[in-house]
């Protein structure tokens, strides 16, 4: 897990960098490579190393593939290393895309051993959905193997194109992160001893939800009407869907009744912005609310983060915390503790400022600058985790 969490470490450095263009000239990067490399790093390197080894290190006690699975992770971090270095450079081009492409025969023989797996535990409420986690995974890349065909023959302004993209976008943070961050949590519960019935009816309204929802993600480049009713079904499925699922889920264990440990903490912020994004993806359910959450890329960006950051870095972290697969010291403590501040003023600026552009307010004064000092807390903290890799002190137990 120390190489993810270095990819973590060089994606907030990408994105300290971009955050600097708007406050001064960057001559020797251009800023399109930079945001493809951060991308692709940041969701390629960090979060799918992340939840595919949580899931694997957490559910898996014992597996025949387990030296199969280290030179998937081994592939893994070569192809983070080639995507870093090579969208820096050309931007998409013929190298950063063959890396890409490893990454992606990679994860297709992670989920073919991993599901093999899989199969042979007992069936409980977080396999159910751990296994379609990796379902939405497979079905994700699709989306980006219509990437070529579409521009060859439509172009890359076609709709088509982007509607490419925000398919694999849509399925990659929807569904495959969601589902196994839920299974995760689910699978936190019953190791605790308890049970947990998920409501059959719930789980299948979810996955109609998630097909249902993909339409907002193309309604930027296809504003038809009946692409808005289609989301506006899709996401009020989705509350209908979690209420259900995630009733028993708090009766069972209330993520926010017990912050006994500093892992608590990052633990329920995490299941409160798998809340939040509920929350707010339920609020597009109004066509005009629709337009402006995709028209405003403060609200874009802080909507991506709210998941990758909070929902997805946040539970999986604490939840590897606890299992001691991550070092749990003095050092680790700071730094994630930082980080989770980090993260929070970085919502409450990306929002804050949405919102005062949704208003016609203008911008806040050293809006660039302010921003810009908070994300440079991202880099900071993850060297005070790495630091607790190098050098280990006694653990911490408040």
């Amino acid at each position: 897990m120390g190489s993810a969490i270095f990819f973590f470490w060089l994606a907030a450095i990408f994105g300290t960098l971009m955050r600097y263009y708007f406050v001064n000239e960057v001559p020797f990067l251009e800023y399109k490579h930079l945001l493809h490399a951060h991308s692709h790093v940041a969701l390629l390197g960090w979060a799918y190393p992340l939840v595919s080894g949580a899931l694997l290190f957490l559910l898996l006690q014992h597996s025949q593939w387990l030296t199969k699975y280290r030179y998937l992770l081994g592939l893994n971090v070569v192809s983070a290393v080639g995507m870093a270095i090579f969208f820096l450079y050309q931007g998409y081009g013929l190298y950063s895309i063959s890396f890409s492409a490893v990454h992606l025969l990679s994860a297709y023989a992670f989920a073919y051993y991993f599901l093999k797996d899989l199969a042979a535990l007992s069936p409980r409420a977080h396999t159910r959905f751990v296994r379609w986690g990796i379902y939405w995974l497979l079905v994700s890349t699709l989306g980006l193997w219509a990437i070529g065909p579409v521009s060859a023959l439509l172009g890359k302004l076609h709709p088509l194109y982007f509607a490419s993209i925000q398919f694999f976008l849509h399925f990659q943070f929807n569904g495959w992160l969601t589902y196994a961050i839920v299974g995760l949590w689910l699978f936190h519960i019953e190791r605790s001893g308890k049970s947990v019935a998920v409501s059959t009816t719930g789980f299948w309204l979810l996955q109609a939800s998630l097909l249902l929802t993909y339409a907002l993600s193309v309604t930027w480049s296809t504003p038809l009407s009946m692409v808005f009713y289609l989301n506006t079904l899709g996401v009020l499925l989705q509350v209908v869907a979690f209420c259900l699922i995630l009733r028993p889920v708090f009766i069972a264990a209330n993520p926010f009744k017990r912050l006994d440990d500093w892992t608590d903490i990052l633990f329920s912020f995490g299941v409160l912005c798998l809340l939040l994004k509920v929350t707010v993806q339920t609020a597009v359910a109004l066509p005009a609310v629709a337009e402006i959450s995709y028209t405003i890329r403060n609200y874009v960006i802080g909507f991506i983060h709210l998941i990758t950051l909070g929902a997805i870095t946040l539970t999986a972290v604490s939840l590897l915390l606890k299992s001691g697969l991550l070092p749990r010291n003095t050092s680790a403590r700071a730094g994630w503790l930082l980080l989770l501040a980090a993260f929070i003023l970085s919502e409450l600026i990306l929002f804050g400022q949405g919102t005062l552009l949704w208003l016609r307010q203008g911008f806040v004064a050293y809006y660039y600058e302010i921003l810009f000092g908070v994300t440079a807390l991202f880099p900071i903290s993850l060297t005070i985790i790495l630091l607790s890799y190098i050098r280990p002190k006694p653990p911490d137990t408040s």
